[in-house]
C-alpha cells in the first residue's frame, strides 16, 4: 500500500493549487477583453468565495466557522491586506500588462519570504536556496521573454504586480501563523469574509447583480470556484504542512503549467525559451526539496547528538 508522507501530501496540495491557477490567469484576461472591470472582478471573487465557503462549512461543519473574538484583528489583517490585496492587484496587473507579466511580478514573492526568513532566524542561510530562488525567478523570466507579447511594462501595471507580490509574501507568513491555532477553511472563510467586507467601501455587491447577465455571473462563478475558492484552499492546506519558502516556491510552478496547458488546449506556441523557462522553473522546485529534506536531516541528527550528550 502506498502511503505518502504529510510533506508529499503538502507538494501535492500545493501543485494542485498552482494548477488551477495557471489555468485562470488567461481566463481572466478573457473577461478583461471583454469589458469585466478588474474591480468588479475582485470584488465578485471575494464575495462569492466567502457565501460558498460559508453556505458549505454551515452546512458540513459549522464547528469550522467559529473562531476567538480576540482573533477578529488577526483574521481582518490577513483578509484585507492579504487576501483582498493580492486578489485585486494581481487582476489589476493583469488588465494593465498581460498574465505572463503578471504573474511572474507576483512571484518576486519567494525572495520576500527568503528574506524575511532570514532577518527573523526561521530560514537558514544556504546557496542552495539561493540558487533554487534564482532557477525560479530565471526560469519566470524566460517563460515571460518567450511569449509573444513578452513583458509589458506599463508603469501603473508593473507596479500593482510588486504589490501582489508583497501581498502574496504576507498572506503566506501571516497564514502559517493562523494555521498554528485554526484550520485552513477556518482561515481562509474569515478571510474572505474580511476582504469582500473592505470591497463594499468600492461598491455594494448588489450592483455586480444588475451590471452583469446571466452569463456574466456564471464567469464569476467559475473564478469564484476554480481559481479561488478550491485553489486557496489546496494552498493553505499545503502551508499546514510545509514551509512557508517551500510552498511558495513550488507554487511558481503557476506560469509553467500556464504556459503548457496555453499550448496544449489553446494552440499558443511554446518557444525554445519557455521550455527553457519551464525547466529553470522545475529544477529551483527540485532543489528547494533537496535542500529541505538535508535541512530536517541535519536538524535530526542535532537532535539526537543533544540527547546523547544530555
Amino acid at each position: 500500500m502506498l502511503v505518502i508522507s504529510k510533506r508529499g501530501v503538502g507538494m501535492l496540495q500545493i501543485l494542485g493549487a498552482a494548477t488551477l491557477w495557471g489555468t485562470s490567469g488567461t481566463f481572466a484576461k478573457f473577461l478583461f477583453n471583454n469589458q469585466v472591470v478588474p474591480a468588479d472582478l475582485a470584488q465578485a471573487r471575494m464575495t462569492m468565495s466567502f457565501l460558498i465557503l460559508f453556505l458549505v462549512l454551515g452546512i458540513f461543519n459549522h464547528s469550522l466557522l467559529r473562531i476567538q473574538w480576540r482573533d477578529m484583528g488577526f483574521m481582518a489583517l490577513f483578509g484585507i491586506a492579504g487576501l483582498g490585496l493580492v486578489q485585486f492587484s494581481y487582476l489589476f496587473a493583469i488588465s494593465a500588462t498581460n498574465v505572463a507579466t503578471a504573474i511572474f511580478l507576483q512571484y518576486l514573492a519567494p525572495a520576500l519570504i527568503l528574506i524575511y526568513g532570514l532577518v527573523r532566524g526561521i530560514e537558514q542561510l544556504s546557496g542552495a536556496k539561493f540558487a533554487a530562488l534564482g532557477l525560479s525567478l530565471f526560469g519566470g523570466y524566460l517563460i515571460v521573454v518567450g511569449t509573444s507579447s513578452g513583458f509589458a511594462l506599463a508603469t501603473i501595471g508593473i507596479i500593482a504586480g510588486l504589490v501582489s507580490a508583497l501581498g502574496f509574501a504576507f498572506y503566506t507568513i501571516y497564514g502559517k501563523y493562523g494555521l498554528e491555532k485554526y484550520d485552513s477553511w477556518t482561515l481562509l472563510v474569515w478571510g474572505m469574509f474580511f476582504g469582500a467586507l473592505a470591497w463594499c467601501f468600492y461598491q455594494s455587491p448588489t450592483v455586480l447583480i444588475t451590471k452583469y447577465d446571466s452569463m456574466g455571473k456564471l464567469e464569476f462563478l467559475y473564478i469564484a470556484i476554480a481559481a479561488t475558492v478550491v485553489p486557496f484552499g489546496l494552498y493553505f492546506k499545503g502551508l499546514k504542512n510545509l514551509s512557508a519558502l517551500r510552498t511558495n516556491l513550488i507554487a511558481t510552478l503557476e506560469p509553467v503549467i500556464g504556459a503548457i496547458t496555453a499550448f496544449l488546449f489553446l494552440g499558443e506556441t511554446l518557444s525554445l525559451l519557455q521550455i527553457l523557462g519551464c525547466l529553470s522553473v522545475l529544477g529551483g522546485v527540485v532543489l528547494i526539496q533537496y535542500v529541505h529534506s538535508h535541512d530536517l536531516e541535519g536538524l535530526i541528527k542535532e537532535s539526537g547528538n543533544r540527547t546523547e550528550s544530555g
